[in-house]
């Protein structure tokens, strides 16, 4: 699986980094922005590059910090590329925070919920 994973994840500009877990930084550096970020779904959540070759797990999380300087939705959007990637180039089901299929209907309901967060942190300014 990480041998499959690993070229995926950097065709999608993610890297190894903070706390061993791979981010996508807004312009490809380790120094900018972090726009979302991958843990491995098994504790401790981490990955070594040594150890890619021989990596399994059962699944992976992708996940992002709101508010985002670089745009909650633009940050969203390049996290869902992103798993969408790796979805279809491993064959894999892609899930929800409650392990639901991730569906259509999912990624409007995540959106409008961004739209949300975002009108309250408006609101409080």
């Amino acid at each position: 699986l990480g041998a499959q994973l690993l070229p995926v994840l950097q065709q999608q500009g993610l890297k190894l980094g903070d706390m061993s877990i791979f981010h996508r930084h807004s312009d490809n550096t380790d120094s900018d922005e972090v726009m979302f970020s991958m843990a491995n779904m098994v504790k401790p959540g981490t990955f070594s590059l040594s150890g890619m070759e021989e990596f399994t797990t059962p699944g992976v999380s992708f996940f992002l910090q709101m508010p985002n300087k670089l745009g909650n939705m633009k940050c969203f959007e390049q996290m869902l590329s992103a798993a969408n990637a790796v979805k279809m180039s491993l064959d894999a089901e892609f899930k929800d925070e409650n392990r639901s299929v991730f569906t259509r209907q999912t990624i409007e309901h995540c959106r409008q919920r961004l739209r949300d967060f975002e009108l309250t942190l408006l609101s409080r300014k």
